[in-house]
């Protein structure tokens, strides 16, 4: 076939009898030609002989072959593209992509998700609920978790970034959510993960420092109210921010003066902790009926909120601060153009108190079970004693804040005979096997006689 470029003018259909001709010229040529089906059977219809017309003059306006091969190619493509589109279109329609508003359920019934503790998938939901309070601002139209795309992704990293958050908390929230779509990419017809791309922060964790002894006891008796007994519970047990703010009342046993925690970091078995007599006469302050639940209610609900989380540790370093003590590691923060890097917090209470410990001659096995620090070896030889965590305590702490000192200015108060009986009758009534209604009635006659 020539390579010379066909000039092929306007065909028209020819009727002859019952069927169908088309009649063209090419190239200066005239040329006829009888229109037949695919099945080769002559057409005797006008709109099969205009279609089979079209098709025919289309080939001859095509060089060669290949080229009509690849124009077929291209036509069936289209077709199948088409028909991918309608078939996407259908299933939207039969089975709806996940909505946000579904979404959390959604993870909470995949069984192949990681299941974490109780603990940790507070944190999750925390996670979520601040993505999607964003999005609802920043992206009020996208309704489907697949309409999440890297840039949405990255403009949502660049506001965690903006928040100020730690590189640990910026990690924390981005590798959630990395998992989360990953889990949900089938039900929510998710093609890419939208937070694969986005880079995890470098974390260089900084250490608390210790506070010193007079730092301590300013702190304290700066302090009030619940945030006085907060920062108490903290110096005098070594137990994290999370534990203190989440410690139950049925944890503290304040006739044998035990605290047994599981920790929210590590679980397992219950930490063993004495009350020295400092903290003691805070605790005793809180009368018997209202010793239900949490310690703290209200900074338990806070805590637990992972969003609301923050609000408890600006409170403690606003205090901190009024007591004249530098938060932020020397040359580092305003006016240094480096990030601040946190030296003191709450958990600086932590680190105060396996110094003191250890400055008081407590072996370093009983400090790990203390401090529910993982040791294998302490696990296995060390066994803590209730006495021996009460006289531990005592020993450590009550010469801390002399007397003279006045640090805590209420006074220890040992419960009287009579109020030891109640408390003794009250906590009978607890566990006692008799009618739920007779119950709540002698425990009402016994709170009436505190």
């Amino acid at each position: 076939m020539s390579n010379q470029k066909k000039r092929i003018e306007r065909g028209s259909l020819v009727k002859r009898g019952n069927t169908y001709s088309v009649k063209f010229t090419l190239n200066g040529k005239q040329i006829l030609k009888v229109l037949k089906d695919s099945s080769g059977r002559s057409i005797t219809t006008k709109s099969d002989a205009e279609k089979a017309k079209n098709i025919l003059l289309a080939q001859y306006g095509i060089r060669d072959q290949k080229e009509l091969t690849q124009k077929m190619l291209d036509s069936l493509k289209s077709y199948d593209a088409k028909l991918i589109d309608a078939a996407k279109k259908a299933d939207d329609i039969l089975n709806p992509a996940l909505t946000f508003s579904n979404a959390w359920n959604a993870y909470l019934k995949n069984q192949e998700r990681p299941q974490p503790g109780e603990r940790t998938l507070k944190d999750y939901s925390g996670y979520f609920n601040k993505f999607y309070s964003w999005k609802k601002k920043a992206y009020p139209e996208i309704i489907h978790l697949k309409e999440i795309s890297k840039s949405v992704a990255g403009d949502y990293a660049l506001f965690l970034k903006q928040s100020k958050f730690s590189p640990g908390t910026f990690n924390k929230h981005r590798d959630f959510l990395k998992i989360f779509f990953h889990y949900l990419k089938d039900i929510a017809k998710i093609e890419i993960n939208p937070f694969e791309s986005v880079k995890r922060l470098k974390n260089n964790p900084n250490s608390r420092r210790e506070l010193t002894e007079l730092e301590l006891k300013t702190i304290l008796e700066k302090a009030e109210g619940k945030l006085q007994l907060l920062l108490g519970i903290g110096t005098f047990t070594g137990l994290r921010l999370g534990d203190c703010c989440t410690l139950l009342w049925k944890e503290i046993n304040l006739d044998t003066k035990i605290i047994k925690r599981v920790t929210n970091k590590t679980g397992g078995k219950p930490l063993t902790i004495g009350i020295p007599n400092v903290l003691y006469s805070k605790l005793i302050e809180t009368p018997h009926k209202q010793r239900k639940s949490y310690l703290f209610p209200a900074l338990a609900e806070r805590y637990n909120d992972v969003n609301k989380r923050p609000m408890i540790t600006n409170t403690i370093q606003n205090h901190l601060k009024k007591c004249g003590i530098n938060l932020y590691k020397e040359g580092t923060g305003e006016g240094t153009q480096k990030r601040a890097v946190l030296e003191v917090g709450f958990h600086s209470l932590r680190h105060s108190y396996i110094s003191i410990s250890a400055k008081r001659g407590i072996s370093q096995n009983i400090l790990t079970k203390l401090a529910g620090h993982s040791s294998k070896m302490s696990e296995h030889y060390t066994h803590l004693q209730d006495g021996e965590a009460v006289e531990i305590a005592q020993n450590t702490f009550n010469s801390f804040l002399e007397p003279a000192n006045e640090i805590i200015t209420i006074n220890p108060l040992e419960p009287t005979e009579e109020q030891s009986r109640i408390n003794l009758a009250l906590d009978y009534l607890q566990i006692a096997a008799i009618p739920k209604e007779e119950k709540e009635n002698l425990i009402k006659i016994l709170e009436g006689m505190e």
